[in-house]
């Protein structure tokens, strides 16, 4: 449930300035000072972020004074932020090595900071339903073949894959039930690549595409319940 304002707000009330540096970037949807993966489809984050303090000695600071303080109703934990490397594979082509980097998401969700703008998406008509997936391999691949399955047309965001569970189908063979949302820029964008892509068969199945139906996240009604609990939300 929690959001950047959040995790700003936490370090602000306890003095602690969070880097401003984010204003000297050109693109307003890059955040360099904290660094939080929202999920545009869920509303959901990892239940964890990286920030970044004005100097060592406050970030030293903010995490001996800050652990076991309550964030919406849980004690956080701080720690050092260390910074993963990007995962490289090797592959030999010709007695040569290869070195290769998998291929950015359609949504880079540790960067953008429009995530809320996509939980509306639905109501929209601007999301895209696509099922009748078999096992699918990693959410980078998925973002390839998603890409390619739409060649032509402009996709903002794919979602993970959904694996429906089994009750649902009755006792049916839940293989190539599994489906995945595609956002576009508009319900007209949308329209035409449902259109054009339904009933095409790619990953070695015939696909089932159409508009999505308009349901809200389900993180995001829970952080509105939350928020109406603690007195947040003020009447109008």
């Amino acid at each position: 449930m929690a959001n950047t304002k959040d995790i700003q707000d936490l370090f602000a009330h306890n003095n602690y300035q969070i880097n401003p540096k984010n204003h000297l970037l050109t693109d307003p949807l890059i955040s360099s000072h904290i660094n939080m993966s929202i999920d545009p489809y869920s509303g959901r984050n990892p239940s964890y972020c990286f920030v970044e303090l004005t100097s060592k000695s406050q970030a030293d600071s903010a995490m001996q004074e800050l652990s076991g303080q309550y964030l919406l109703g849980r004690p956080v934990k701080i720690g050092p932020g260390i910074a993963a490397s990007r995962k490289r594979k090797t592959t030999t082509n010709h007695s040569k090595h290869v070195e290769t980097y998998p291929e950015e998401p359609v949504f880079q969700r540790w960067t953008r900071t429009d995530a809320p703008d996509h939980f509306d998406y639905g109501k929209q008509g601007r999301r895209v339903w696509v099922g009748g997936l078999p096992k699918m391999g990693a959410h980078s691949a998925v973002n390839a073949g998603v890409r390619e399955l739409f060649a032509g047309f402009e996709i903002e965001a794919v979602s993970k894959v959904v694996i429906p569970s089994t009750p649902a189908f009755r006792g049916r063979d839940v293989r190539n039930h599994r489906y995945l949302f595609v956002d576009f820029p508009s319900a007209e964008e949308a329209r035409r690549a449902a259109k054009a892509t339904d009933g095409r068969y790619a990953w070695g199945v015939k696909l089932r595409v159409r508009i999505a139906n308009g349901d809200e996240s389900r993180k995001t009604r829970e952080r509105g319940e939350w928020d109406e609990s603690v007195g947040a939300v003020q009447p109008a």
